[in-house]
């Protein structure tokens, strides 16, 4: 072949490569693509979202969150990009691999420079008696934080003593905290440990976090994945279950355990998100997330608790947000934890 060959071979080529036809990749793995990629480069992933749970209705006179009306809502599905190992590079804590350890999966979160003191039971105007929670917010940092920088863990504990039984994602203030500011903040969870008078009886702990996944080394708590796999999911509405201000969805789906070992469920807990895009994780500004149990909690409602090595169950849950929140145009994804979720400390 002469020279001139090779030159009318190569321009051929460079033709037939700028008239290609593009290949036509989906929004997620593009994403999924460019993630793996700056993983590999040990490019950090920071975060920056809001908690913006769309599950509260404001009111006057104190900074309120609000209504949380979300509250008897579990799993809904597995997430569409599976968390990887946790590393100096990914959420959480440092993979121990070259120690032979297992290597650990899930989310790590960072303590929000809010000092939380006198977390109370008391009345907000317009909610019946003692069927909200109050608490004093002081910002302890230089710098203003707005709500999409913050999200609330409300968790309840037996005045006879013992573990959580019962918590929430809550909003931050929605006018945001100047450095040094202290304000009067509160809102009425809605949920199971109300009873009918909507009266709370229990002790109420709240926690602020950074709403983006932390990196190894600043990761303050570790949210570990346990072995369960969510399978067939169906979310639907409720017949007759909307109001005004709220609405709720009924959502079905099948729990695996993918272990080697017996999983008790009241050992568990579910992160649940909607999001817009099927990569957003429940740190993303507009995911509408949840907390809760993975045991049952509706009435008439029931699945095995223990599950052995293989065993699945069909669970049954109910979801509540405000009336705006379009759950069917949303992704839904599931997170099932190893509890506790909540500080000790």
């Amino acid at each position: 072949m002469t020279k001139r060959d090779d030159d009318d071979l190569e321009a051929r080529i460079r033709s037939a490569y700028r008239e290609r036809t593009p290949v036509p990749f989906r929004d997620e793995i593009r994403t999924r693509v460019l993630r793996e990629a700056a993983s590999t480069t040990g490019a950090s992933r920071t975060l920056r979202a809001s908690a913006r749970q769309r599950r509260f209705v404001s009111s006057a006179v104190l900074w309120l969150a609000g209504v949380a009306v979300a509250a008897v809502c579990l799993v809904v599905a597995w997430p569409k990009t599976p968390l990887g190992p946790i590393s100096g590079t990914n959420t959480a804590m440092q993979s121990a691999r070259a120690h032979g350890q297992t290597v650990v999966q899930g989310y790590g979160l960072t303590y929000a420079p809010i000092e939380v003191s006198d977390v109370r039971i008391g009345t907000l105007p317009g909610e019946p008696a003692n069927s909200c929670v109050l608490a004093e917010l002081r910002n302890t940092s230089k710098q203003t934080l707005v709500e999409p920088d913050v999200m609330g863990i409300l968790w309840f504990t037996p005045r006879s003593g013992g573990g959580e039984n019962w918590l929430t994602f809550v909003n931050a203030p929605a006018q945001g905290l100047k450095p040094g500011q202290t304000v009067t903040w509160g809102f009425h969870p809605s949920g199971p440990h109300a009873q009918s008078s909507q009266a709370l009886s229990e002790i109420p702990h709240l926690r602020f976090f950074y709403s983006r996944e932390a990196s190894a080394e600043w990761a303050n708590l570790v949210w570990k994945q346990a072995p369960i796999r969510v399978e067939d999911v169906q979310v639907l509405p409720v017949p007759g279950g909307a109001g005004a201000t709220w609405q709720s969805v009924d959502v079905y789906a099948t729990l695996v355990n993918r272990s080697s070992r017996t999983v008790d469920l009241a050992d568990e807990r579910a992160v649940i998100w909607f999001s817009q895009g099927a990569s957003d994780t429940f740190f993303d500004p507009s995911a509408v997330r949840f907390l809760f149990h993975v045991t049952p909690e509706l009435p008439g409602v029931s699945w095995p608790t223990v599950l052995k090595p293989g065993q699945r169950a069909r669970v049954d849950f109910r979801v509540l947000s405000t009336r705006s929140t379009d759950f069917f145009s949303r992704v839904c994804h599931v997170a099932v934890l190893d509890a506790p979720l909540v500080p000790e400390n």
